[in-house]
């Protein structure tokens, strides 16, 4: 047998083995030499087929010195001989005297086992090792491993960068998350705001702070990415990115080079993340790339939806400041008192209002309505609302005169949205009561809440305001006496469903109860009375908008020459 650029003796004939002979010596002969017969087998068959395997075969003597081996065994063992001690993992496990073996060999993992050959007149003591090269499966099966890692990181990155909108604990996550599993340090530049670009680091101690934009001119590959510019992931000098305007930490110190990263965005990019490995890490592979521009497309989702998410809560808080009802005015002679509750799955925005203002002559006047529909765009349209009726409270004062002009600017502008509404006006009478003129355009009933526990419904009537081009108004008035109160509700709070089933109303009769039940109680403490019983009656559950407005006369002081109870 030729192996190793040298020529082998011919081998004899084994007893019990003539199946087995050298593939080398097989290519040297022309024809096929006849060799005994073996059981079961047909001649000169055994060889030939042992050639085919895909595992090394090496026969062993008695002394435990190679036979014969096939064609797999002489690539495997290029230092194998016939005749010759083994030498490598054959020989270790020879001389342990195992059967089986795992061992990683010249760079290949290998696995194999010995078969002792008995019978047949076989010489005791003979053998047969059978050697198999795993290394092609054991490289699949940590590359299958591998991915199962990084698909299990990106899904728990996913789940972290997604548990919050808030734009300052996304950041947060984006740099932690990304420790240590991409890197030993990581730092998140954000895009340019205004003339400053602020950042987050994370590593062996975590930081945050802003930089002069101008500053990114001295680390190019970073400006480079902030500016679009550089799609795929980019190795760069620590240094570069370490002092960078001095704004950054001098510590950590990394070995190798930083790799930034950008963080793909539908315009601009969402931030550029630059990793970093300490010294007891390698370099930045294929794969390392790869895995962290997967999970830059993922912190990029989450801060989009962060800054999406702030621009609403932005939008949704500048609308509130100009769309909440007013602070009610302190006014002698008069107590007020009110309770709002937008709908539940609202941004703090509804389409119930209410207004209360001071007049010359000691008095108030006040409007109180709901417009149709709930949310932003109820909102809106009762932002509308609200300003027409003060601009026409500065030329009108007669409440009916009121409604027709609010309805002619409403017609006008979009004939669609509508609302309910009851202005009216309040000025002192004599004895501490109050004269009460009100004007109503479709709203519910106010209720009057007597002083000797009595509660009234005041009928104004009237058709939707801004539904008609030509509408009916009505106009009532009434006096409340000292003590007694005047409450305007919305329809949120009679037509809350809640109570033991659920989904019962609260109605006008359980209104008028609870109302009763606070007789002698101040007009701010019977508003937040009524807001309690309904919330209670909701129970948590979905609601509309709902507002609740108290005019009250105040009680009169007990009279010096009348004897006090002592």
């Amino acid at each position: 047998m030729t192996s190793g650029g040298r020529e082998t003796p011919r081998r004899e004939q084994t007893p019990g083995l003539s199946l087995l002979r050298s593939p080398a010596a097989s290519r040297r002969q022309e024809e096929p030499r006849a060799t005994p017969a073996t059981p079961g087998l047909p001649t000169g068959v055994s060889a030939r087929l042992l050639d085919l395997v895909d595992q090394a075969v090496v026969v062993c003597d008695a002394a435990g010195l190679p036979s014969w081996c096939n064609v797999q065994a002489e690539r495997l063992f290029p230092q194998l001989r016939i005749g010759e001690p083994l030498h490598g993992p054959l020989s270790r496990a020879m001389a342990e005297g195992a059967d089986c073996f795992e061992t990683v060999s010249d760079g290949r993992r290998l696995s194999g086992h010995r078969v002792v050959l008995q019978g047949d007149g076989t010489p005791a003591g003979h053998c047969v090792w059978l050697v198999r090269d795993d290394s092609a499966v054991h490289e699949r099966q940590n590359e299958l491993m591998a991915e199962r890692a990084r698909s299990a990181f990106l899904a728990e990155a996913g789940k972290q960068l997604a548990a919050s909108l808030h734009h300052g604990r996304t950041v947060r996550a984006v740099v932690r998350v990304a420790v240590p599993a991409l890197a030993d340090t990581a730092i998140l530049f954000l895009p340019v705001r205004g003339r400053c670009v602020a950042w987050h680091l994370y590593g062996p101690d975590e930081c945050a702070g802003q930089l002069p934009a101008a500053a990114l001119d001295q680390a190019p590959s970073v400006a480079h990415a902030l500016r679009g510019l550089v799609e795929q992931p980019v190795l760069c000098d620590w240094q570069e990115v370490a002092r960078l305007g001095g704004a950054l930490p001098q510590d950590p110190d990394p070995a190798g080079p930083a790799l930034v990263v950008t963080l793909p965005g539908p315009g601009m990019p969402a931030g550029v993340l630059v990793l970093a490995h300490g010294p007891q890490r390698t370099g930045f592979g294929a794969a390392d790339v790869e895995l962290a521009r997967e999970f830059a497309a993922r912190a990029s989702l989450a801060l989009e939806a962060a800054t999406f998410y702030a621009e609403q809560v932005h939008t949704a808080a500048v609308l509130q400041d100009g769309l909440e009802p007013d602070p009610l005015p302190h006014v002698a002679g008069v107590h007020l008192g009110a309770a709002y509750r937008p709908a539940r799955e609202t941004l703090r925005l509804g389409g119930d209002f209410y207004q209360v203002r001071a007049d010359a002559e000691g008095g108030v006047g006040f409007f109180f309505g709901d417009v149709c529909g709930k949310g932003v765009e109820a909102a809106v349209f009762a932002g509308r609302v609200r300003q027409s009726l003060r601009a026409l409270a500065l030329v009108e004062s007669r409440p009916v005169r009121m409604l027709q002009l609010l309805n002619e600017a409403l017609w006008e502008g979009d004939p669609t949205p509508f609302t309910t509404l009851v202005t009216g006006s309040v000025g002192s009478a004599r004895d501490g009561a109050l004269d009460v003129v009100l004007a109503g355009g479709g709203h519910l009933p106010p209720l009057v809440l007597r002083k000797d526990g009595r509660v009234d419904e005041v009928h104004i009537g009237g058709t939707l305001v801004g539904a008609l081009p030509d509408p009916d108004f009505h106009q009532t008035e009434i006096r409340l006496a000292a003590g007694e109160l005047l409450l305007l509700y919305s329809d949120g709070v009679t037509e809350a469903r809640g109570g033991p089933t659920e989904q019962e109303m609260y109605g006008e009769r359980r209104l008028m109860r609870d109302l009763a039940a606070c007789l002698g109680m101040p007009a701010g403490a019977v508003a937040e009375r009524i807001d309690l019983r309904t919330g209670q009656w909701l129970a948590g559950a979905d609601h509309d908008d709902l507002a609740v407005l108290a005019v009250q006369a105040p009680a009169l002081a007990p009279s010096a020459d009348v004897e006090q109870p002592r």
